[in-house]
């Protein structure tokens, strides 16, 4: 036979099946539209101009999508071979031989999969520019945001799909080629019989969504949050997959047992329908319920960062002008102390020459170790020393903190302060820099100068002097050649400058920072001057929130969609054969109804679950952020919750409304 022949052969079947490849094709380019979009954005300047971080979560995204492509497309695919497989049946009894239908199977995948990626690629970068628009009209942040496209996130897609459409192909021809004949003319009908139920599955699926979930709850800084996170999610997308294809039957074979509650007309129709059909049922579910969590998450995150950038800038600013003093290495604290005063002279003097009255002034020396306690003993480590992560220990002379601090605590030679964070601190002495001291539990501490402020476990130490503090940092730089361990020092002030005058008066003491003659290192920031930044990069964020969580509800809607379409042809008969036995069609349209309602009801309450135990890695997320309010990032989930269940409605109604017109 000619090769032209399986080709028209081909094209002719998709358009005798328009009713099942159309829907089959629109899924297949939103798939790839969507990945695309994705993977450009692993590539897109704004995205890495925003954090180090988000090129790895983005690559998580196209991790995730891959995975959601590959199982949607096999799921639809499958629907397509099941409704045609009395075609294909007929082909074989007609005379042609398997390889022939093999070939023309091989070639509708072609004009399928080609199509569908040229479109997709095509209608992803349009999608992408088209939202990189509205959305910068809608924001109107102070640097619009731009699409870019690179050659290679349009390979990664092509290559992907490629291979998924390739591992469809093989999948249709092994199924022509090891049935006879006889069998896929009845295989339109083999999908109704009760699936059987798979405890081991179901065990495997909630050992692993407890694991995501475990993580998720006992994570403990967020430093671990980022390295975990990716895991997590993998975990709890597994577990999510294996709950709805094998706890989904077994919780409906348990209803089924019910007999008060299973032999009525309504749980009898619903229940069983949704029993025989929950093999299609279970993976378009979890397909959903997935992406309707990728979209609140993406959208509350983001919407929790922009509306709590005021809280950013006071986590990140204790006061409107904050300067930080880096020490040589062989300058003592004393030293330091008479290098601080200098400087703070020179500050003053310039303020008062602008008309302008400082306040609120504050600050403190300390000096920063990295290492780990073993029993009592604080030993010393580089801070790429791999594993567990280490220790950040802090130690503050006693002078600086009573005053920071309005106290007048006193302590002897061989005692020490102790605020700890994110460790359990017990015992009565500490050993550190060669000398042994007696420890005493701080119970609080002033905000700006905490343990708490900071991202990994923390211990700070007070000291009685800061020639003590001197010692130690003798102790360690003689103990080590690579590690220096040198004084540092915090100011913070406020001012009376009206809200005009802040930026100028931040542009003079930044220029007396740059200029300041002195043989410490000085770095000045002003909150009123970071202001405009942090917006602007908290906008950008949001931008893509909104731009993900919009992109991510589209796909949910048209699997939906599809999901609908498809099974409704499959229930169509089955809802027919009940009405001619008897049961009327207010009974049938009831039970239809609530089969309707139940699958809806799932992925929407998987995803607010889902949601819930995400919360704490999330909260521990943002907080690299600056953002420590759970309140508020409670009130935005909820919020973004709400807003998406009404989405998910408005899609509920026009889907079962398609549903029902096609049953009935």
């Amino acid at each position: 036979m000619k090769s032209n022949f399986f080709s028209k052969m081909a094209w002719r079947n998709i358009q005798s099946n328009r009713q099942l490849y159309y829907p089959y094709i629109a899924s297949s380019v939103i798939a790839v539209a969507m990945f695309m979009v994705m993977a450009s954005l692993l590539t897109n300047d704004f995205v890495r101009e925003r954090s180090s971080t988000l090129p790895q979560l983005f690559g998580m995204g196209v991790f995730v999508i891959a995975l959601f492509s590959l199982v949607f497309i096999f799921y639809a695919n499958s629907f397509l071979m099941k409704r045609r497989k009395k075609e294909l049946g007929l082909y074989s009894i007609l005379g042609l031989e398997k390889k022939h239908v093999a070939r023309v199977l091989g070639m509708e995948t072609v004009l399928v999969g080609g199509f569908s990626l040229l479109a997709g690629v095509s209608i992803g970068i349009l999608f992408g520019q088209l939202s990189f628009l509205f959305l910068n009209y809608l924001l109107q942040l102070p640097v619009a945001m731009e699409y870019s496209l690179s050659w290679g996130s349009a390979g990664m897609t092509a290559v992907l799909f490629a291979g998924i459409f390739f591992l469809t192909m093989i999948y249709n021809i092994a199924q022509i080629t090891f049935a006879n004949p006889i069998r896929l003319l009845k295989g339109a009908r083999e999908g109704e019989k009760e699936p059987k139920s798979s405890p081991i599955l179901m065990l495997i699926g909630l050992v692993s969504l407890g694991a995501g979930y475990a993580m998720s709850l006992t994570i403990e800084d967020p430093i671990s949050a980022i390295t975990q996170f990716f895991t997590a999610v993998l975990l709890v997308v597994i577990g999510t997959y294996l709950l709805f294809t094998a706890g989904s039957v077994i919780v409906l074979k348990a209803l089924k047992k019910n007999k008060r509650f299973y032999y009525q007309p309504g749980p009898f129709i619903s229940v069983s329908g949704m029993l025989y059909r929950m093999k299609q049922h279970a993976v378009g579910l979890a397909n959903i319920s997935i992406l309707s969590v990728m979209v609140i998450i993406a959208v509350s995150t983001t919407v929790t960062l922009f509306v709590g950038t005021e809280e950013t800038l006071e986590n990140r600013f204790p006061e409107e002008n904050n300067v930080t003093l880096f020490a040589p290495d062989e300058m003592t604290g004393e030293e330091l102390k008479a290098n601080a005063g200098e400087l703070y002279g020179k500050i003053s003097d310039r303020t008062a020459d602008a008309g302008i009255q400082m306040k609120n002034q504050t600050g403190y020396r300390y000096v920063s170790l990295v290492g780990n306690l073993e029993g009592s003993q604080f030993k010393l480590r580089e801070m790429g020393y791999g594993g567990e992560m280490p220790l950040m220990t802090l130690l503050i002379p006693l002078e600086d903190y009573n005053q920071a601090a309005g106290e007048s605590l006193s302590l002897k030679e061989n005692e020490l302060l102790v605020r700890a964070a994110g460790i359990d601190y017990e015992p009565d002495s500490l050993t550190i820099g060669g000398n042994t001291f007696d420890v005493t539990e701080l119970e609080e501490m002033p905000y700006f100068m905490d343990a708490n402020v900071y991202l990994v476990d923390t211990l700070i130490l007070i000291a009685p002097d800061s020639q003590t503090i001197d010692e130690i940092v003798a102790h360690y730089q003689q103990q080590s050649e690579t590690i220096n361990p040198y004084w540092k020092a915090e100011l913070f002030w406020a001012s009376d400058a009206t809200e005009g005058e802040t930026i100028a008066y931040a542009d003079m003491i930044e220029d007396l920072s740059d200029n300041h003659g002195m043989e410490i290192g000085i770095e000045y920031e002003s909150r009123d001057a970071s202001r405009q930044v942090w917006y602007s990069i908290n906008g950008g964020f949001l931008f893509l929130g909104i731009f993900l969580g919009g992109l991510f509800t589209i796909g949910a809607m048209l699997i939906t969609y599809f999901k609908q379409v498809s099974e409704g042809y499959d229930d169509r008969e089955r809802v027919q054969i009940m009405q001619k036995v008897g049961l009327d069609k207010e009974t049938t349209r009831q039970a239809t109804r609530s089969q309707i309602v139940w699958m809806f009801s799932m992925p929407i309450l998987t995803a607010a679950l889902h949601t819930a135990f995400a919360f704490p890695i999330i909260q521990k997320m943002l907080v690299l952020f600056g953002i420590t309010s759970k309140g508020l990032l409670i009130a935005c989930t909820v919020g973004v919750v709400l807003a998406f269940a009404f989405v998910y409605w408005v899609i509920y109604r026009i889907t079962s409304k398609v549903y029902l017109n096609i049953v009935e």
